[in-house]
């Protein structure tokens, strides 16, 4: 009889002892914060030159503060004739630069991305420029044309450059190499592809280089390399041969 006894209190705490692991087995364990990790940059674009997309804008129709409208009357203003000394005119196995029916024609003949520039005489130091493009029949991808400025000579100067994709940049070439002051950046104000057209201003004023597209302010940066020089504008084509783009109007304004 006391043999029995004890050996159901030893089946009983055996059946405790299994209840008890049961319980602990069934607690989660503890489990600590996992480390924030630092947002990854977005990956380069499959295209030769990095691409990042500006903040997210809806366009508006209006630009609020649009420097053409605030800074009244221009000061000098480009002459489309030819044989007028105001542009110069060029022609080789890269491109062309032409004056023909009230507008300067710039031709890329070959898609390699190569960039040719004819140069105005207008000397600036401080000053708001604005150059109007129209766009030919076809224009792709990082087909590009713009704005040489602050040009101490044809060999140097800032090169503001708006792509068939809808995105800008803003180098500086000192006669061997090109620099990127702002990388190839998307913008919503920016019309994209072909037979648009798009004003494209510059404001330089001391060290700080502000860019617009159609009215509104879509890049800032600051850089002292150039601080005065004459302007021309650009052409170069990494999709289509033969691209085509019209300066029909280019102005200067003075600061206030």
């Amino acid at each position: 009889m006391e043999y029995r006894s004890y050996h159901k209190w030893i089946i009983v705490g055996i059946l405790l002892i299994v209840a008890m692991l049961g319980v602990a087995c069934a607690q989660p364990p503890e489990t600590k914060s996992p480390a924030v990790e630092p947002q990854s940059e977005q990956p380069a674009s499959s295209a030769t030159d990095e691409i990042t997309s500006a903040a997210q804008i809806t366009p508006t129709a209006t630009p609020e503060a649009d420097p053409r409208e605030q800074l009244g009357s221009s000061v000098w203003g480009a002459v489309f004739e030819d044989g007028t000394e105001t542009w110069y005119q060029f022609e080789n196995d890269q491109s062309m630069s032409e004056v023909r029916d009230d507008k300067l024609v710039l031709t890329a003949k070959k898609a390699n991305g190569f960039d040719a520039w004819t140069m105005s005489y207008q000397q600036m130091d401080d000053f708001y420029l604005e150059v109007v493009f129209n766009i030919g029949e076809t224009c792709e991808g990082k087909d590009r044309y713009g704005i040489l400025f602050r040009a101490p000579d044809n060999t140097q100067g800032y090169l503001y450059n708006v792509a068939c994709d809808g995105s800008y940049q803003l180098r500086k070439w000192d006669g061997e190499q090109f620099t990127d002051l702002i990388k190839w950046t998307i913008d919503p104000h920016i019309a994209k592809g072909p037979e648009v057209t798009q004003r494209l201003g510059v404001w330089a004023e001391g060290d700080r280089l502000v860019l617009y597209v159609n009215g509104f302010q879509v890049g800032e940066t600051r850089d002292t390399t150039y601080s005065e020089g004459t302007f021309g504008v650009n052409i170069a084509a990494a999709e289509t041969v033969g691209f085509t783009v019209d300066v029909i109007e280019a102005k200067v304004w003075d600061l206030p």
